[in-house]
């Protein structure tokens, strides 16, 4: 107030002569009411939601898992609502025709800036914008990851999924205790896929190397999740507890980027031009051609040495989590719904048979049991916000104004549980998924892989390798719980995914003769990709 009065008395004297003072106080109170008005018709214009407290917003409001908040939110105010988390407005769209038509615009395709995009300097491909972004995104697909030198079409890359399910299925049958965790098997096994497309590298879930690798990874997603409120409230990283997260994910990091270093380096040194092997191999001939001809190999970029380095990590934690995760509630719901178990083994029977295990060439005709894939990533979706947005300057959806630098969230958990669309949501029924010719069918408000500009990238291997370790594993195995211990709750543990509880659970062989069949012709035959790809243990020591 002391500072309006003095203003208004520096006017007063300098204009007195010009004006009268109440001619000059009626002009600023209609300038005032002019701005209030326009605050109000913009606020009138706001996505609806609720008001939370100053400074805080809803932090303090948030008493469960943030998606089960926002579905509750949902509920209230409807398919597209805005709060406020710190001083950052949050909307929050979760109608899918909304997603589609919003997340196609370029101007919310940005990233928000925190205090975790700051760590990772602008670097990578999931957490990058603008130029950069277009760039790496347009040479990853074009080097399809890294699988451009196999050939042509997709044999190769079943070939090398194919690899990853034989060694899922033997760790399983060679595993003396029993009932087990199956989580580190299937994470080795996943790993593998990736690593071996990006840089020429597999694991072994034994290996003291690939656990400290995946603890590492681990720790950062759950560092990260606990460190929620600091997003919002910047000034936090400046407490001393804090600072001990945030230099320990940096340290974190630091550790896998010797690894990465370590990759980078070895392939240096072994490059052959005339025969690359993979996308590390891709990405230093272009860095390679560029300083030839004198030019910077992407001008966006600030150092392509880092952004190589990042890119290795960003595929690495995208390809491997989200599908570990769904593989976990897909075993689980197996558990839970034995009648459902039962009829994708009955339909792998009689469209596979028992002497071999399922390729894709059999997904056409296995409606029921990709179907239940389908139903598994619904009824339990792995990153139920998806990944969140920015605006890069204030935009209109659905007649609702979204401010500049808002987080746009798509709500892909609220679109696969609203009950306006899936009848009966909780239920988990793969027969959503069959229409009535009895063909498996997707709709178009199922979108786990997200949409818009900045859909998940690697969405068909991601439900390549999700149909080939499924069915796999249920054509081999069947599954048991331990009879005198609950299951696993279907609310899971919320962090950067929503994974079930750790459970142990049985394999029971029922058909490994269809597996010694497949290793035995997996022996005779050399696939291209096999020939350089090498253990992680042996070449990192």
């Amino acid at each position: 107030m002391a500072f309006f009065a003095h203003l208004l008395s520096f006017l007063f004297q300098s204009l007195g002569s010009m004006v009268s003072k109440w001619t000059l106080l009626i002009c600023l109170i209609t300038l005032l009411i002019v701005k209030c008005v326009k605050y109000i018709q913009l606020q009138t214009r706001l996505p609806p939601g609720p008001w939370g407290v100053p400074f805080f917003g809803m932090l303090p409001f948030i008493k469960k898992e943030f998606h089960l908040t926002l579905f509750d939110l949902k509920e209230k105010y409807g398919k597209i609502f805005q709060l406020c988390m710190g001083q950052t407005p949050i909307v929050v769209i979760s109608d899918h025709n909304i997603i589609k038509k919003a997340f196609a615009k370029g101007e919310l395709a940005a990233r928000p800036k925190t205090v975790f995009s700051d760590i990772l300097g602008g670097y990578g491909v999931i957490n990058i914008e603008g130029a950069l972004w277009k760039s790496q995104r347009s040479f990853l697909h074009k080097q399809k990851f890294g699988m451009k030198h196999w050939g042509a079409g997709s044999n190769q890359m079943e070939a090398r999924v194919s690899q990853e399910v034989h060694y899922l299925l033997n760790s399983i049958l060679a595993e003396k205790k029993s009932p087990f965790n199956p989580e580190t098997i299937l994470n080795c096994a996943i790993s593998n896929v990736i690593c071996s497309i990006v840089m020429s590298t597999r694991f072994h879930h034994d290996d003291p190397k690939f656990q400290r690798f995946m603890y590492l990874f681990n720790e950062g997603f759950r560092l990260f999740t606990t460190t929620g409120p600091m997003i919002f409230l910047p000034i936090l990283k400046h407490y001393p507890g804090s600072q001990d997260t945030i230099e320990q994910i940096k340290n974190n990091r630091d550790e896998m980027l010797e690894f990465v270093r370590y990759i980078i380096q070895d392939h240096r040194d072994t490059l052959n031009p005339e025969a690359p092997r993979d996308l590390v191999d891709s990405y230093l001939m272009e860095m390679e051609q560029a300083k030839e001809e004198g030019r910077d190999v992407f001008p966006e970029c600030k150092d392509t040495e880092t952004q190589l380095e990042q890119i290795i990590l960003d595929l690495f934690s995208a390809g491997v989590e989200t599908l570990k995760t769904t593989m976990q509630w897909a075993i689980l719901h197996m558990l839970r719904n034995p009648e459902v178990c039962r009829k994708v083994q009955a339909e792998l029977e009689q469209v596979v048979g028992k002497h071999r295990l399922p390729t894709l060439a059999d997904m056409p005709d296995l409606h029921y049991t990709k179907a239940s894939i389908y139903e598994v990533m619904r009824r339990s979706t792995v990153v139920p916000t998806a990944v969140t947005h920015a605006t890069t300057r204030t935009v209109e959806i659905e007649g609702h104004l979204i401010p500049k630098d808002s987080h746009v969230i798509p709500f892909l958990h609220g679109v696969h549980m609203d009950p306006e669309l899936w009848d009966q949501p909780e239920e988990f029924r793969p027969e959503r998924f069959i229409n009535e010719e009895g063909k498996v069918q997707k709709p178009k408000h199922f979108m786990p892989f997200g949409a818009g500009q900045r859909m998940c990238l690697g969405d068909s291997l991601a439900e390549m390798e999700l149909q080939l370790f499924f069915s796999s594993l249920l054509h081999v195995y069947d599954l048991e719980y331990p009879s005198e211990t609950p299951l696993p709750s279907l609310r899971g543990v919320a962090g950067v995914t929503v994974s079930p509880q750790s459970f142990e659970m049985s394999f029971v062989p029922r058909n490994v003769e269809a597996l010694i069949i497949s290793n035995a012709k997996s022996q005779s035959s050399k696939e291209a990709w096999s020939k350089h790809v090498r253990v992680f243990g042996a070449m990192y020591g």
